[in-house]
């Protein structure tokens, strides 16, 4: 069964054909003529016959009634013919010719088909189960999916329920079998075929259901698996196997053929129809099993990774409390108000990149000036405002090999500040009250502008503690008060320097010292601020040299 990447087809038809098989080729009726007949007379030679073009659409009751028509024409042809595998263009044969047929001899009137019985076995892990066979499907899927959709709702909420005829018990699994003649013959030929494809007409997905419930009439002994190797994920959707999967698929010893094959994967066709290894193949890692790997693309797919969104992950987000990013960061909120020389002190103790403030409102400062990050992220304002979380997101993910840390203050962007209170790679120092310092009246501003400024950052920052001590924080905060700091210059840099991966403390005299700014006691006697009850004198005069030496470091 085909409908595109013929010269593929072309290569597998000519394979099974030069090893004893007979072979029929049925084209979806949408592939273009001249590729038809262009495969056509390709195979001329090899004693391929071409079914009747049907339009076989994804879901459809066509897809399988042609499969199965296709299969009649097999039989009816080759009177040689023991067992049919139904197989897609994309398919390839990972054990010998040889071999499938030794082993196929070797189990005479044997069918190997997955047959689950709907509602005992788990095997649709999305979508519609059930339903396939209770309500109606007259439209489809991928060629009028609005009218699906529509019709779907429709009868659930009229609770429609179709009957299922009483002959019939309902199995699915992996529409790639293979039966002996015999049990293809009676299931072609079966007396209540009449009845049975009318109801299936309007189910749904009928090439995962038909065969395998016939089979349970009609098969004189069934093994409950595919010939075919096939992995899907919980949407229904193929994996595909690529070159570097050379390795996994030679480990298969109970699988004839696997699906699905990239069409370029130009090292696994030559290795399984030419017999030709690949350099490029055997250059590839052998470590992990199918299993892990089928695992992990099931995982990354539907989970995604963490600090990686890309088009196909954003959707995902209303179902989500909140993306990830990659790793842990350190994030100091007020620390550049308080400190001089913050950034470069933190670079002394081994911190990789050291920001300054990624968030503020007209500038992007990267550390050491950098105007361009791993990533290609440049430190341009309109760029990062455009997606504030997905620049964090990005930034951190493309240094994941690196701590990073940046300097930041509610006043920056409360949007950030909520989301940064939701990451739990968010581990946030926070200092109350550490905008006050510097506090003073800018040129030309009345004492009213002034204080309207100053009750803004006072405001916003009330809103961020509360955001804080809420139940939906999953960052790891640790506060201290403006005035515990002037007391205590240590506290804030004892845990800073602890929180710094293999950091290690330098000389006393290359620590960061505090700013001394004239408007802080002013501002503090007439504006009190969160947990800041000092003096003037106590403001002029405060220092690091209390600094105590972390015992983590």
């Amino acid at each position: 069964m085909a409908h595109h990447h013929l010269y593929r087809v072309e290569e597998l038809a000519r394979h099974f054909a030069s090893g004893g098989c007979r072979v029929v080729v049925h084209v979806d009726v949408q592939t273009p003529s001249r590729d038809f007949d262009a495969l056509k007379t390709a195979l001329s030679d090899t004693g391929t016959i071409f079914a009747a073009r049907q339009r076989c659409e994804w879901g459809t009751f066509a897809l399988h009634n042609t499969a199965m028509e296709t299969s009649r024409l097999l039989i009816d042809t080759f009177e040689d013919v023991d067992h049919v595998c139904l197989i897609s263009g994309s398919c390839l044969p990972i054990q010998s010719l040889d071999k499938l047929k030794s082993y196929l001899a070797a189990n005479p009137d044997t069918d190997f088909a997955e047959s689950r019985l709907i509602g005992v076995d788990e095997w649709v892990h999305e979508g519609l189960s059930e339903e396939r066979f209770t309500l109606y499907f007259p439209f489809g899927w991928r060629s009028n999916r609005w009218l699906f959709d529509r019709a779907v709702d429709i009868q659930r909420l009229l609770r429609v329920n179709r009957t299922v005829p009483a002959h019939l018990q309902i199995a699915v699994g992996s529409q790639w079998w293979t039966l002996s003649r015999g049990t293809l013959r009676r299931i072609l030929d079966d007396p209540k075929k009449r009845e049975t494809d009318a109801y299936f007409r309007k189910c749904w997905i009928v090439d995962e259901s038909y065969v395998q419930t016939m089979v349970r009439t009609h098969s004189r002994t069934l093994v409950n698996r595919s010939l075919c190797l096939t992995e899907f994920d919980p949407q229904g959707k193929p994996f595909t196997f690529y070159d570097d999967h050379a390795h996994l698929l030679q480990r298969d010893e109970e699988h004839f053929f696997a699906r699905k094959i990239w069409h370029g994967a130009t090292g696994l066709y030559n290795k399984y129809l030419r017999g030709v290894e690949p350099m490029a193949a055997a250059r590839r890692p052998r470590g992990g099993s199918l299993k892990v790997l089928v695992n992990e693309g099931r995982e990354n797919r539907c989970l995604g990774r963490p600090g990686l969104l890309m088009q196909s992950r954003f959707p995902v987000q209303a179902f989500e409390r909140q993306h990830r990013t990659a790793r842990p960061y350190l994030v100091l909120d007020g620390f550049d108000f308080v400190y001089q020389g913050i950034t470069q002190w933190q670079k002394s103790l081994g911190l990789p990149l050291a920001h300054d403030r990624l968030f503020a409102k007209d500038a992007v400062k990267f550390a050491d000036d950098a105007s361009v990050m791993p990533g290609g992220i440049v430190a341009n304002p309109r760029i990062r405002d455009w997606n504030t979380e997905q620049f964090l997101t990005n930034l951190v993910w493309n240094a994941r090999d690196r701590q990073q840390s940046f300097q930041f203050h509610v006043s920056d962007s409360t949007r950030m500040a909520s989301f940064l209170l939701k990451d739990p790679n968010a581990n946030i120092l926070f200092i109350k009250g550490a905008w006050a310092v510097g506090m003073t009246p800018n040129p030309g501003e009345t004492s009213a502008q002034f204080r309207r400024r100053t009750m803004r950052l006072k405001l916003l920052e009330k809103k961020h503690i509360e955001e804080i001590e809420g139940a939906e924080t999953r960052a790891n905060v640790q506060s201290w008060t403006l005035g515990e700091v002037m007391a205590d210059p240590a506290l804030p840099l004892n845990a800073l320097a602890a929180m710094i991966e293999g950091g290690k403390l330098t000389d006393v005299e290359a620590l960061p010292t505090m700013r001394h700014e004239h408007g802080l006691g002013e501002l503090a006697l007439n504006m009190p601020v969160e947990g800041m009850q000092i003096s003037n004198q106590q403001a002029a005069h405060t220092n690091v040299s209390q600094f105590k030496r972390p015992e983590s470091a």
